[in-house]
């Protein structure tokens, strides 16, 4: 018999059902949430959508204690937000309770700053964490935000928060596109990007071509400011792409990918692709950022100046970011699959349940 295993996240994310199947192969798993159910593949796991109420700025889930009794293992979003998730370490309960997210406390207004001064919502992100059985963290610099605590270090077991990728025939061919992969939105540094581009451009006599793959509200005056500057025949702008095949197309004819402001899953997913991430040291991210090493199969630039002279230098030494392109594959292969995730988390699971 499995061990019956319960996930509770706030939504079912495509990205994840991948890791979540692996998952389901060594334990009777239900995934439970209160919001949209995102998944576009087949589950070969139990889904549970329960009806919630939203007080203010917190979620209470209805009837929630007297389900997960029937689980061995409840695994938790720690978002203090949804009040139901959070009380269920503290319960008088016969089940094991491990949480699973970034570490401590992040968003798009609180950036992922594992040394920055604690808080008194932190105290109280430690009292979850400390009552419960074992921790699953995103990337291991989020061990840092905890040092010199109370918390026990011990029972934090990492689950590199990555994407899956599918295989492509090479990585070393000739490339052709630099690529922006993601939504389209202000904050992420697409509008200093093309600026960046049409400098590059009137300076260059052979240059590589721009796709940008997404959708977005920016997207009209992007293609306005392309259009004004008269690189509609370089910079093409693809709309959102969900078939993974088409998009491993794009990574395929890619040197680099790049995403000003922000590095998240696309990170893992262009190093998957054999294709150097570029961003900025301070972009807004998850930890997913540190799968970079600087240089080496990815790069962190200062001030946005800088994207011009990586585009120079790439038109002058492609060979250079070819190389950067495998070592970025294989610190994927190594560090951060799929099944690199799922172990972390199975990891945990097994440690809390010796507990």
């Amino acid at each position: 018999m499995k061990t019956k295993l319960l996930i509770l996240q706030n939504e079912l994310s495509a990205y994840n059902v991948s890791v979540y199947n692996l998952i389901a192969e060594h334990y009777d798993l239900t995934l439970g949430f209160y919001d949209k159910d995102k998944s576009k593949e087949n589950c070969r796991f139990n889904k549970i959508k329960f009806k919630s109420k939203k007080i203010g700025p917190f979620i209470f889930i209805n009837g929630l204690y007297d389900y997960v009794k029937r689980f061995e293992i409840v695994c938790i979003a720690p978002d203090m937000h949804v009040v139901s998730y959070c009380i269920l370490p503290f319960l008088h309960r016969k089940f094991k309770v491990t949480t699973w997210g970034i570490g401590f406390r992040c968003s798009y207004q609180h950036p992922y700053i594992p040394t920055r001064k604690h808080v008194f919502a932190d105290k109280i992100s430690q009292l979850i964490l400390s009552h419960s059985d074992a921790l699953i963290f995103y990337m291991e610099q989020s061990k840092l935000f905890w040092e010199g605590t109370s918390l026990d270090m011990n029972k934090i077991f990492i689950a590199p928060n990555t994407a899956e990728v599918v295989p492509i025939s090479t990585i070393t061919e000739e490339k052709k596109d630099f690529l922006f992969v993601g939504t389209l939105y202000k904050g992420k540094g697409l509008d200093v990007l093309l600026s960046t581009y049409k400098e590059y451009v009137r300076n260059t006599s052979n240059p590589y071509y721009m796709k940008i793959v997404g959708d977005g509200n920016e997207r009209e005056s992007l293609e306005s400011f392309v259009k004004e500057n008269k690189l509609s025949q370089l910079v093409t702008f693809t709309g959102a792409i969900y078939d993974e095949k088409k998009l491993a197309e794009h990574f395929k004819n890619a040197i680099l990918c790049f995403s000003p402001n922000q590095a998240g899953l696309s990170v893992p997913k262009s190093m998957g692709y054999g294709v150097p991430f570029v961003t900025r040291k301070d972009a807004i991210t998850g930890g997913e950022i540190y799968h970079i090493t600087n240089g080496v199969n990815g790069i962190m630039y200062e001030k946005d100046d800088d994207i011009l002279e990586i585009m120079f230098d790439v038109s002058l030494h492609p060979e250079k970011y070819k190389k950067m392109g495998v070592r970025a594959k294989n610190y994927y292969d190594n560090n951060a699959t799929i099944s690199h995730m799922a172990q972390g988390a199975m990891e945990a699971f097994e440690y809390a349940l010796s507990r």
